[in-house]
């Protein structure tokens, strides 16, 4: 009875929660490292191989290639909670290492095949058990988020064509949610799952203008997995709602050396409102639990800027302003998400066919001061006294890449 009144609530909640991470939500904004290096505004951008994997339809303006980077990202929070002893720190994320490949080569005159490999949702998360007074004893410890990682790629296969000055692309997303770890001081839940989703494209350049726009839909990602704790162990399934995205951009090449951009990037968290959790089918019963988080949509706005030092050297820098997704009423300590800022630079070099790319971004999250007017009470800390206090997040991100072009 235990079991199922107070750790299959505190563990499947967990499955909405991924962790802290650097873009809107637990998503994950850099494909690439130069996208990273202009702050992920490369959605009109022409040029660039790395600009491929955030709008698959600037295949047709390249002849082929491939761009494959490795990145690595440090994060820190914190959180002061209200009536606690002190300040806790996140025993994680340490250092976590994702890579990124687009590839594309030219099929017909002004078609292109192309597929991404990236890592687009994801991070951990881990408080000490004791960091939250009402989930520090007593029944509601086993509700203590002690932990929580996911790990989940997208490989993406894509078509372009080209016609006149206009590109155009669609292709399709598959999701795979290959690890996701979930604790509590007294259970641990396992699990695993995929989908698949789409996506669509547009670019067009005249002269120095170019405006693109992408769409990514929304899926939702079956889970299947099980519970442990005290060597019982039992199957349970879940969804987990990744949201829709939206990004439109305009680049001005303002001379030969010097470009700009501007991207609006919109994130359809407002999916993320809730998540059911069931036992698995062989086993029959009712619903264990619905925990409600009460996202809202948001906007991300982005400035990139490129400037060619040399025939063989450019250099790169961006800012964005990330709003969140998550509203007071659901507000979890499992994501402790705040508005954020990200500033960033980089610099490429060219050799012959191949170039060479680094960039570096830090990320600063508002400091968020939550405090509820909802007195917890239940198995669903979310969005109550529970998780009052102060919460710190930043974040850095170190990247490496290299990139060919097919002649």
């Amino acid at each position: 009875m235990r079991l199922r009144t107070f750790v299959m609530p505190a563990v499947l909640i967990a499955v909405a929660g991924l962790g802290a991470a650097h873009a809107s939500g637990f998503a994950i904004a850099e494909l690439s490292i130069a996208g990273l290096s202009e702050a992920d505004a490369l959605v009109a951008n022409t040029s660039s191989m790395g600009a491929l994997a955030y709008n698959p339809a600037a295949m047709a303006f390249h002849k082929g290639g491939y761009d494959l980077g490795l990145q690595g990202i440090d994060a820190h929070t914190q959180v002061t909670p209200t009536g606690g002893a002190g300040t806790f720190v996140a025993t994680t994320p340490h250092w976590e290492t994702m890579p990124n490949l687009f590839w594309a080569d030219k099929i017909a005159p002004h078609t292109r095949f192309g597929f991404g490999i990236n890592e687009p949702y994801g991070l951990q998360i881990a408080w000490p058990a004791q960091t939250f007074p009402a989930l520090a004893q007593g029944a509601a410890s086993a509700l203590a988020p002690t932990y929580t990682q996911l790990r989940l790629f997208d490989v993406a296969p894509s078509f372009s064509y080209r016609f006149g000055h206009v590109a155009v692309d669609a292709g399709a997303d598959y999701y795979d949610a290959h690890r996701v770890v979930l604790g509590t001081p007294t259970a641990t839940v396992s699990g695993s799952g995929d989908q698949i989703g789409a996506h669509v494209g547009a670019l067009g350049q005249w002269g120095p203008v170019s405006v693109g726009a992408n769409y990514r839909s929304a899926v939702d990602v079956p889970l299947d997995g099980a519970l442990e704790e005290g060597g019982h162990s039992i199957p349970v399934n879940a969804s987990l709602h990744l949201p829709w995205q939206f990004a439109l951009g305009v680049r001005d090449a303002l001379n030969s050396k010097f470009g700009v951009e501007f991207d609006f990037d919109r994130t359809g968290w407002s999916r993320f409102n809730n998540i059911v959790v069931n036992p698995a089918p062989a086993l029959g019963g009712p619903t264990l639990l619905t925990s409600t988080y009460n996202w809202r949509s948001s906007n991300a706005y982005r400035l990139g800027l490129h400037y060619a030092l040399s025939r063989h050297v450019r250099l790169r820098a961006g800012y964005a302003y990330d709003v969140t997704g998550a509203t007071n009423a659901g507000f979890s300590a499992r994501i402790p998400d705040a508005n954020r800022q990200e500033f960033s630079f980089g610099a490429s070099q060219r050799l012959g066919a191949w170039s060479l790319s680094a960039g570096y971004m830090y990320v600063l999250f508002n400091t968020r001061s939550y405090a509820s007017n909802q007195t917890f009470s239940g198995t669903d800390p979310n969005g109550t006294s529970a998780y009052d206090g102060t919460y710190k997040t930043h974040a850095q991100l170190f990247g490496i890449s290299i990139s060919r072009r097919f002649s």
